[in-house]
């Protein structure tokens, strides 16, 4: 098997998990959406203390709902069958551009096989904002390196971040379409090289280059799997009740 029909392959995959979720990834997105925009509301509202009590009790009940029923059945590969060996539903659990993870803007990031490059888009809400109007600079790294290590798997291999440099050009609005690109810049040895861009409109916002360590696929895998067998170790642990 050639390295550019693997590299399709993977991209493919990713393409799939994206477009095509299961029933139970869909209702995740949907829960997770409604966190998200939860969070935002948060920092903007003008209800009072009263109702925001209200409020978190509501949730409190909701999220035991939730944790009560991680207890009561741990995760099973077979249940939700992953399309990339050990990796079911991973795309949508990052931080960056996980569409079942409340904490992320999300971004929306693409690949072109045959251009090589990342692109993609992001809308950072206010949970996100530094100094008023603008996304908080750490926030703007991060979808700078989702987007470089994604570019980094031009390079045909499984790698994880070593070094990012982020320079920031101008402000970045809240509340804006921004675009995002990124590409393979080099490789060598173990070492993989990119670089990536944030766009409002026209103008760099902000510019980031990454360097990568290639990941032995065994390790990877090993790592992969011992994230599930947490996961399923600590949905078995009974939680000791609160007492009345």
């Amino acid at each position: 098997m050639s390295q550019k029909y693997d590299l399709m392959k993977r991209f493919r995959a990713h393409q799939r998990g994206v477009e095509e979720p299961s029933e139970k990834s869909l209702a995740r997105r949907e829960l997770a959406d409604q966190l998200r925009g939860l969070l935002h509301a948060i920092g903007s509202s003008h209800a009072t203390s009263q109702e925001m009590r209200e409020i978190a009790g509501e949730l409190r009940k909701q999220r035991e709902v939730l944790t009560a029923a991680s207890e009561s059945k741990a995760p099973s590969v077979a249940t939700e069958p992953a399309r990339v060996p050990g990796m079911a539903d991973f795309h949508d659990r990052s931080p960056v551009a996980g569409r079942a993870n409340p904490v992320a803007p999300p971004a929306t990031l693409g690949v072109d096989p045959d251009a090589e490059i990342v692109v993609g888009e992001v809308t950072f809400g206010t949970a996100f904002e530094g100094v008023p109007g603008c996304v908080h600079g750490g926030f703007v790294a991060a979808v700078l390196d989702e987007a470089l290590g994604m570019a980094s798997a031009f390079s045909g291999t499984t790698c994880m971040t070593a070094e990012l440099t982020t320079r920031y050009r101008r402000h970045t609005p809240v509340s804006t379409a921004l675009r995002i690109e990124a590409r393979l810049v080099s490789t060598d040895g173990r070492k993989v090289q990119t670089t990536g861009e944030v766009y409002h409109g026209d103008v760099v916002v902000a510019e980031g280059i990454g360097l990568f360590f290639v990941v032995d696929a065994a390790k990877f895998e090993r790592l992969v799997a011992a994230r599930s067998e947490k996961t399923a170790v600590s949905a078995a642990i009974p939680r000791r009740k609160k007492a009345d």
